[in-house]
């Protein structure tokens, strides 16, 4: 399987209305896409070893340098629900600055990149969470669908995305963050200490 999920796609199935037959992803794919106008496209795919510039490990990854979101589903709802919207997060924090905050921030006080980055990565799980509630989907509870923490290896960035940030914030902190996101009203919600969600909050044509 290799199907491509562009933005007109995602329209055309908004405009189909009920009736037509989603799947999860799609119903998050077409939401996400109606709500902030600059998310990366999603591509499914079987295997996603070679994408980013190769030598991938994870089956779920955000490539910057194309701003595409190749994703290889296990089949299981929740973890497919999660790993896209887990991505989406790290898109919206990219397409709208908020990356480039954090980024400046770390190189600014490189003796406090695991909090800072650790931060990033509660707002990315906030946003997911904002963003499956968003698409009408029941939140999967994260500390039910996984028995170890997940997406802390590299997954994320420029081109070869093998050699993006590795972080580990806890399978608890996850699952806090994203149920938080899931409750909120606002992107904005999902500002945690010093890195902001406003840019995005005012991007939402939600």
């Amino acid at each position: 399987m290799d199907k491509f999920i562009p933005t007109i796609a995602g329209l055309a199935l908004l405009c189909a209305g009920p009736a037509a037959a989603q799947s999860v992803l799609d119903r998050l794919t077409v939401s996400t896409e109606a709500s902030f106008p600059r998310v990366p496209v999603v591509r499914i795919m079987d295997d996603v070893s070679d994408v980013c510039g190769g030598g991938v490990t994870a089956n779920a990854v955000y490539c910057t340098s194309d701003n595409t979101i190749y994703l290889a589903p296990e089949g299981k709802d929740g973890r497919d629900v999660y790993a896209l919207a887990h991505l989406y997060g790290h898109g919206l924090q990219v397409r709208y600055g908020i990356a480039d905050l954090a980024l400046n921030a770390i190189l600014a006080n490189r003796e406090r990149e695991a909090e800072l980055r650790g931060m990033v990565t509660r707002q990315v799980e906030c946003l997911a969470g904002f963003l499956v509630a968003r698409a009408g989907i029941e939140p999967p509870r994260i500390a039910d669908l996984f028995e170890a923490e997940p997406m802390t290896g590299a997954h994320w960035g420029r081109r070869p995305v093998r050699a993006g940030p590795e972080v580990s914030i806890g399978l608890a902190a996850r699952a806090t963050w994203f149920a938080h996101g899931a409750a909120a009203t606002t992107a904005l919600d999902c500002t945690v200490e010093e890195v902001p969600a406003d840019l995005i909050a005012a991007a939402d044509r939600g």
